[in-house]
């Protein structure tokens, strides 16, 4: 148990695809046990001096509250996506396809050869301190909305300019963002509209909206200094739930994610169609799994956040 191993002759072997997560995965210590691997180490201390940023105490001895600071949060969580990848392709686990919800597009892109290690932290580090600095905290949020369908969601938002929808995660969750005073409003008209719950998130700004504008233009600017390619597997686009098409759009196409709904159920489908039979999630949580349930039914979803877990990985 936990070997790959090739598929005997006439049977087709797995369809592989990575998926990364997006902010709120990270917990405190989450890269301590990667880091103890050279090749991880090694790479953690090229991408910690390239971006200047405190790489390695954040991975290891940073506490929830530093963690939780999305300018923290997010190179973070990128780099232990990459850490991970790392590993399952040493086990010889290569994917087909990979995705990542928000910022785990960054790491997605990684996996998928669009962009070397370092460069993409770094973006990742503008990105953060951009959102960061964007949205004062207390001035937006995001809630949870269960058991009402997309449609239903986008036509009681109808005609608001405080809140909309930002992650289109499955048929039957979707999250909303918004100013306070505008996502206490759309509460109201959901509850009214037939939803089961509408849970506030411990979230301070409304992510994937377009309050996001002034950060997503900062953020492009940075994106324009790195050398893109395209991708050698593809890679699905939260913006249109499709894949990306070919390096010279990435930095349009992640521009104009922060300011809009990530569509997870649209990427999940793509990678369905594809062929994917096997999801691996590569993360501290398992965040996405818990979602393929409703998105892929019939399909393996399994989740491998520490090099123990790669390699009692069974695929």
């Amino acid at each position: 148990m936990g070997r790959w191993r090739e598929a005997p002759k006439g049977l087709m072997a797995p369809r592989v695809a990575f998926l990364f997560p997006g902010q709120g995965s990270q917990q405190p210590g989450m890269g301590t046990e990667l880091l103890q691997d050279e090749e991880v180490s090694a790479l953690c201390d090229r991408c910690e001096a390239f971006a200047d940023v405190a790489l390695r105490r954040l991975l290891t001895t940073a506490g929830d509250d530093e963690l939780r600071l999305t300018q923290n949060a997010q190179p973070a969580l990128c780099f232990v996506g990459i850490a991970l990848t790392t590993l399952l392709r040493r086990r010889g686990i290569e994917p087909v396809a990979a995705a990542g919800h928000s910022v785990g597009e960054y790491a997605a892109l990684a996996a998928g050869g669009a962009v070397d290690e370092p460069h993409v932290i770094k973006a990742v580090v503008e990105r953060g301190k951009a959102m960061a600095e964007a949205a004062p905290a207390g001035a937006g949020s995001m809630s949870a909305v269960l058991g009402l369908d997309a449609q239903a969601v986008e036509v009681a938002l109808a005609g608001m300019n405080d809140a909309w929808p930002a992650n289109y995660n499955t048929p039957t969750q979707t999250v909303i963002a918004g100013t306070i005073t505008g996502l206490e409003v759309a509460a109201q008209r959901l509850q009214v509209a037939g939803a089961k719950r509408v849970i506030a998130l411990n979230v301070s700004a409304a992510f994937h909206t377009p309050l996001m504008a002034p950060a997503a233009e900062r953020l492009r600017a940075a994106l324009d200094r790195v050398e893109w390619r395209a991708p050698r597997i593809p890679v699905m686009a939260n913006l249109t739930g499709r894949q990306h098409q070919g390096g010279d759009r990435i930095p349009h196409v992640m521009e104009m994610q922060l300011r809009s709904p990530v569509r997870w159920s649209g990427c999940i489908g793509s990678l369905v169609d594809m062929g994917c039979d096997t999801f691996i999630e590569l993360g501290p949580k398992r965040a996405l799994t818990g979602m393929m349930r409703e998105l892929a039914p019939g399909r393996a979803a399994s989740a491998a956040g520490t090099p123990q877990a790669v390699q009692e990985l069974a695929v």
